[in-house]
């Protein structure tokens, strides 16, 4: 079901950014590209997994400044530290004009299709860089945006004072900041999409599916103690490497850089594990080990 929110009652609720860091889902990632390649990755950097059907989230855009944005019920299932790309629903090869296909590319990497019908007073993903785009939860409460509600914009939103200027959420992809730990509560009085996104160019769909984010890190710090544990060799080669500690391991879990689960194994209370993996690919991981008492600690590592 398609839903409308007024947002005058929406911004005036008050909230404490430094409250809600790492608290709720946000927009990592945005697809504005040609024809109907458009697309928007979500991203859970909580340590709980959320229904978002259960949670009353929705999203969508404000028709060229319209002031009231047009919202659609989404749904999925975000394990801690994962995210969710949605991707408008055009994927007949035979469509043309207002239907002609999203690229392959994109197709392949979406986890949900959505609004494939075009309405023209109620098509929330019908996005193009002039209508601003919002992530609300529970009716009421404003999670993201980008842009400006309520701001009828030419083209589309650039850096204000730039002497390039050129458009920034038009024919264009835009990458949430790692260091950005939660979204836009309150609609601002000038969207500076460089203050939080870094720009990349049009039709570029190679990160969606993945987000780095210093959430992951504050997750896992949040359960730290003091007890140390070794991995080596670090960096790790042919994926063979032995994990040790003073103190009792009850298991280990490798995550890659945005939080995506590797490998996840229970021990007998040991406090030494030899362990093979040579399918991961080389990168950056984390090491998050529990120790029998229940707490935990983690080691970055680097798989060549």
């Amino acid at each position: 079901m398609k839903r409308s929110l007024l947002f005058g009652f929406a911004f005036a609720v008050a909230t404490t950014a430094s409250a809600q860091d790492c608290a709720d889902i946000f927009i990592s990632e945005y697809v504005e590209g040609t024809s109907n390649n458009k697309a928007i990755e979500l991203y859970n950097p909580t340590n709980e997994t959320i229904d978002l059907g259960a949670g009353g989230y929705q999203f969508g855009r404000d028709r060229n400044g319209n002031g009231i944005p047009m919202l659609m019920d989404i749904t999925g299932i975000m394990p801690p530290n994962t995210t969710r790309v949605f991707v408008i629903d055009k994927r007949d090869p035979d469509g043309t004009g207002l239907e002609e296909p999203v690229d392959e590319a994109l197709e392949a990497v979406a986890d949900t299709f959505v609004n494939p019908i075009y309405v023209e007073a109620n098509s929330p993903f019908y996005f193009n860089g002039n209508d601003a785009f919002v992530l609300v939860k529970g009716g009421t409460t404003v999670l993201d945006i980008i842009g400006k509600v309520g701001e009828a914009v030419t083209g589309g939103w650039y850096v204000p004072g730039d002497p390039n200027t050129r458009w920034w959420t038009t024919d264009n992809t835009l990458i949430r900041k790692q260091t950005i730990l939660h979204g836009v509560f309150t609609n601002p009085d000038v969207f500076d999409p460089s203050l939080e996104w870094d720009s990349l160019p049009v039709n570029t769909y190679d990160n969606l599916g993945s987000h780095i984010c210093n959430c992951f890190e504050v997750s896992v710090q949040e359960e730290l103690k003091q007890s140390e544990f070794d991995v080596f060799p670090n960096p790790i080669a042919q994926g063979e490497f032995v994990i040790k500690s003073s103190e009792q391991i009850k298991g280990f879990s490798i995550l890659s850089s945005t939080g995506a689960l590797i490998r996840q194994s229970q021990l007998l209370n040991s406090y030494y594990e030899s362990v093979i993996l040579p399918e991961v690919a080389p990168g950056m991981y984390v090491i998050v080990v529990e120790f029998a008492d229940g707490t935990k600690n983690y080691r970055k590592v680097l798989f060549r």
